[in-house]
């Protein structure tokens, strides 16, 4: 009897001394940690993706109009580190760097052959990417896009308008414009002063402000692929569900729209590269687990380079919420966990 009662009467001097309302709060904190551990140690235990191998159908349209003698001019004035980076690449990475070297080092009969156009936002001006390696464009993320319609069994026809929703300064629109000089390439994005030195340095293409809510100043099925990089992995719940709207506005049925989220491999590959805290990460993954949406705030007052939007931070979503969420208007094609860098999911859906 003794046992028994023994921690009865712990319990009773506890909730005495420190109120009932702590210990309670106690025992669910202690909860909510175990919780948290097991959560961090399932997307720790995860397998890491691996590094997706894709075709190369945009590097391939401006590569196809360079000839050996364009090549040699690129391959000579490569030195030092440029030089040892292409040495040591696969054959499509050197296609790509070929391309961005031209452009890096004002190659101008490459340039002049190829489309690609060597002007480089400056520092103050909005660019997710930077450096020789993508002085042309990001033809990486363009191949990428590309290749993930043709899986799907989408293409894209010769005179269509391409969207790229969230374009930043260009860098990946200007190199599917070198790729695919027959397409109408438009792009759009919430900072003016990248629109503004995309629209005056960009030519033959098209770019535009867009708001923080839709809608767009397009006509409805204008558009017959659109693409958005990193987008909604950042919008808050409310503004995704809109602007999955807005793209079924904008896109021609039997059309497509290409996005990118985290989702659970996204986590792993943070946690594994410490860029995401533990607490972070067990909340998004136990939404997702419980099927919602989770966002952080993580730009605050300040906004991302000065746009301020309280719809936009850090975003996880699993494919099932998706899907949930884009049935009646959408046909999921393609789903490529961890196909962006390893970490992002790609996906493509055709409109209905």
């Amino acid at each position: 009897m003794s046992r028994v009662a023994a921690p009865s009467l712990a319990l009773a001097a506890a909730l005495i001394a420190r109120g009932t309302p702590d210990v309670i709060r106690d025992v669910r904190a202690r909860r909510r940690r175990r919780a948290a551990d097991a959560l961090i140690s399932m997307i720790a235990q995860r397998p890491r993706p691996v590094a997706r191998q894709i075709a190369t159908p945009i590097t391939d349209g401006a590569v196809a109009r360079l000839t050996d003698g364009d090549v040699a001019l690129i391959e000579e004035r490569l030195e030092g580190d440029p030089a040892i980076l292409y040495e040591m690449s696969d054959a499509a990475t050197r296609k790509r760097l070929l391309l961005n070297f031209a452009a890096a080092y004002h190659v101008g009969p490459v340039l002049e052959r190829t489309g690609v156009i060597a002007a480089m936002p400056p520092e103050d001006v909005h660019s997710m990417a930077r450096g020789a390696v993508v002085a042309g464009g990001d033809f990486h993320i363009a191949d990428l896009v590309f290749d993930a319609l043709a899986h799907a069994g989408k293409s894209v026809q010769e005179g269509a308008t391409v969207l790229d929703f969230g374009a930043s300064s260009g860098r990946v629109l200007r190199a599917v414009a070198a790729g695919r000089p027959d397409l109408d390439c438009v792009g759009c994005d919430p900072n003016p002063e990248a629109m503004q030195w995309a629209q005056e340095h960009l030519q033959g293409q098209r770019y535009f402000v867009s708001p923080l809510r839709p809608p767009l100043d397009l006509a409805d099925g204008s558009v017959q692929m659109a693409y958005a990089i990193s987008i909604w992995s950042h919008f808050a719940e409310r503004p995704a569900i809109e602007w999955l709207a807005e793209m079924h506005r904008i896109i021609e049925p039997g059309g497509a729209l290409v996005l990118t989220t985290h989702g659970f491999d996204c986590l792993t590959t943070l946690l594994g590269r410490n860029q995401v805290t533990r607490h972070t990460a067990a909340e998004a993954a136990r939404a997702m687990l419980q099927g919602r949406h989770h966002f952080v705030d993580v730009f605050g007052e300040a906004g991302d380079w000065g746009v301020k939007d309280t719809g936009w931070g850090n975003a996880y979503l699993t494919l099932e919420w998706l899907v949930a969420r884009t049935a009646e208007q959408w046909s999921l094609l393609l789903d490529w966990p961890g196909a962006l860098d390893q970490a992002q999911d790609v996906i493509v859906l055709e409109r209905r």
